[in-house]
């Protein structure tokens, strides 16, 4: 074996661009944050930025709600993963190789599983309707003018 070493080389990974989705959250803010709730403003465009920032509060507490959950259902499923691992070895070949507390706990994983991905789904939706909900506003917002 040669004393050479192997050169290893870590690239910087490119700076992803931001989602369009991301994007439109990123403009909605700066227009709530720069424009604020002057007295004075045009009463449509203090309503339609109003709107603007009640759907980014909704936005956010919809994702602050699907993380809790997510981690709640992570939990669970370390837990039950933990109980599985930890069940007596599988007995001698003349009994039952199937241990029924095994599978009861195992369908308790798959269950926890499909509950994972129907919130999922529906954090999915739910996000996909507040964006275009956003979307439509702050294009209201900038026909009005800034």
């Amino acid at each position: 074996m040669s004393g050479r070493k192997k050169k290893v080389r870590i690239l910087d990974p490119k700076p992803a661009r931001p989602k369009s989705s991301e994007r439109l959250e990123q403009r909605a803010r700066e227009l709530t944050r720069r424009n604020g709730w002057r007295d004075g403003k045009d009463p449509i465009t203090a309503i339609v930025e109003r709107e603007v920032a009640l759907t980014l509060d909704h936005l956010d507490e919809l994702r602050q709600v699907h993380r809790r959950i997510h981690r709640s259902l992570i939990r669970h499923e370390c837990y039950l993963g933990t109980e599985i691992i930890q069940r007596e070895p599988t007995p001698p070949a003349y009994e039952d190789p199937r241990l029924p507390e095994r599978d009861r706990l195992r369908d308790r994983l798959r269950k926890i599983d499909e509950e994972r991905r129907r919130w999922a789904a529906q954090y999915a939706k739910e996000c996909q309707t507040l964006l275009d909900r956003l979307l439509s506003l702050v294009g209201r917002r900038e026909q009005l003018g800034r």
